[in-house]
């Protein structure tokens, strides 16, 4: 459903507003740039403000992710113009990871310390030639459509556990995501099926995995917001801020990379027992691993266990991110929810089997399902901002401004989505708005950029796509399925806190992605 409608010249022929900028602050001093105050309860509208001031094309600082002295950024809302710089990012194209400096900072100490898997993740994180080594190992057996199937079964069997387990988590419904997407995704990585979201398992390492996880990541952004951080870090003094973070993602590394170890040990003596174990992940990326010794650019054991872990550390953060927010929109709009309820059980019925099968996953057999995410991220992605690029290659020409080779792009990818002249009632859940038909009623106006492919989905675009980008749109879309088949979900009656009634009631809060305080849901069984 399209609003009202901008013309064609307010979006395609815009001029480049430049934000105030200071040295070295660039752009984040509120009363001098104009620019929405930097505030991690309110991600969402910060950016959107800044789209109302300052248009479709500025020029903005941010420290730690623009450069030069005032750390200048080019922000862009036409996926047109950014298709652009998509063609000039060359073979060795700037990552996003790579602005995420406590990252960058951890990796580096960890590479220079010699520790096992400090030079994997040192390299994913860069942009050169190290990087191009790293993500051809990692998106092996993960990125192909076919491989993302093979998967598809024991993700089924991971979420069946997991939906069972769902309402002992109604008061904790973020702990229950981070434990299903990492039950999903240890289905994928090690054929196991640990069920720590089933609220019965014993497997603590598993649960102090996902804490940490998320309690180290949740600092990144927090860390990035105040340049001082870096500057003492890069003095070699550690705030107490970047100790916790260190502290929480060195565990979880720890803790993943024995597991790592233990499956190593049990391929090697031959205990492999099932089929899912050894159509694993782990088990394919080992013996590719093995195999390539002696080349040049072999991978370490270490090396590889890297890709693994930076896997399942993923997994638990940013597919949380999608689940948290959708299930949100599902108990919210109860209409939405029967609707793809319906689907969901014509296609259990249509498979013949009575429960979910990998059948039930084709195409055409998810319109409303992928109606429903495509909304979830129109209004709630993961991360305001999912594509950061630059043009290594070339000068790139944006709006008839000449940008020099370089510069730092970052691509609002949601700022239109929720504007009134182009989007009608932004703050309805509405999947409908992406029908057949109000996709083709938008096909030749200005709410056709709409449907740009950029906009999609949460997973970036071009050589720095997310590798597990197919394997987490299976784990979203199978998790959801399995829980609309067991439970009508909704929002419980809590005394203690008053019953939101829009996703505008839902605080959150941005650590990496933007995690909602899901309210208490309650589960009745269907």
């Amino acid at each position: 459903m399209g609003g009202k409608g901008e013309s064609i010249a307010s979006i395609d022929k815009v001029e480049l507003v430049d934000v105030p900028k200071l040295p070295f602050i660039g752009s984040i001093i509120s009363q001098h740039s104009g620019m929405d105050p930097v505030d991690l309860t309110k991600s969402y509208d910060t950016w959107y403000n800044n789209h109302k001031s300052f248009g479709h094309f500025y020029s903005t600082g941010l420290p730690a992710v623009g450069n030069g002295i005032y750390h200048e950024v080019f922000v862009l809302t036409n996926p047109n113009e950014m298709m652009k710089v998509l063609r000039k990012e060359g073979p060795l194209p700037f990552g996003p990871l790579s602005i995420q400096w406590p990252l960058t900072e951890y990796y580096k100490d960890e590479k220079e310390a010699k520790l096992p898997g400090g030079s994997a993740g040192s390299g994913l994180m860069s942009n050169g030639p190290e990087w191009q080594k790293y993500r051809r190992f990692i998106q092996s057996d993960l990125l192909h459509p076919t491989s993302a199937k093979g998967y598809a079964d024991g993700i089924i069997k991971a979420s069946q556990m997991a939906s069972e387990g769902a309402p002992r988590h109604s008061k904790n419904i973020a702990e229950y995501m981070a434990y299903s997407g990492f039950d999903m995704f240890s289905s994928v990585a090690f054929g196991e099926f640990p069920g720590i979201a089933t609220g019965k398992s014993k497997y603590e390492e598993d649960k102090l995995f996902c804490k940490s996880t998320l309690g180290g990541l949740g600092l990144v952004l927090p860390l990035i917001k105040n340049p001082l951080q870096l500057l003492l870090k890069k003095v070699g003094i550690k705030t107490s801020l970047y100790t916790e973070f260190e502290r929480n993602f060195g565990t979880a590394r720890k803790i993943a990379h024995e597991k790592v170890k233990r499956f190593r040990k049990r391929k090697a003596n031959g205990d492999l027992q099932t089929n899912f174990e050894e159509n694993s992940y782990a088990n394919l990326s080992i013996d590719r691993q093995i195999s390539s010794v002696g080349e040049e650019g072999a991978l370490r054991d270490d090396e590889a266990a890297e890709m693994i872990v930076l896997g399942l550390v993923a997994a638990v953060d940013t597919t949380s991110s999608m689940l948290n927010w959708t299930i949100t929109h599902l108990a919210l709009n109860p209409d939405v929810q029967e609707e793809l309820y319906k689907e969901i059980s014509e296609n259990v019925v249509n498979a013949g089997a009575g429960t979910l099968t990998v059948d039930c996953f084709g195409k055409s057999n998810n319109v409303y399902l992928d109606a429903v995410l495509r909304e979830n991220h129109r209004m709630t992605p993961p991360v305001a901002f999912n594509l950061n690029k630059e043009n290594v290659m070339d000068d790139v020409e944006i709006h008839g401004e000449t940008i020099p080779k370089g510069s730092m792009f970052m691509l609002d990818t949601r700022s239109i989505g929720m504007d009134p002249s182009v989007v009608k009632d932004p703050d309805v859940f509405d999947p409908s708005r992406w029908s057949k038909d109000e996709v083709e009623r938008r096909r030749g106006t200005t709410a056709e950029i709409l449907d740009h492919p950029l906009f999609r989905e949460p997973f970036s675009a071009g050589a720095r796509k997310c590798p597990g980008s197919r394997v987490a749109s299976y784990e979203a879309k199978i998790l959801l399925s399995q829980l609309l088949l067991d439970w009508k979900i909704s929002i419980a009656d809590n005394n203690e806190t008053p019953k939101p009634k829009s996703w505008r009631d839902i605080k959150y809060f941005q650590g990496l992605t933007i995690q909602p305080k899901v309210p208490e849901l309650s589960f009745e069984r269907r």
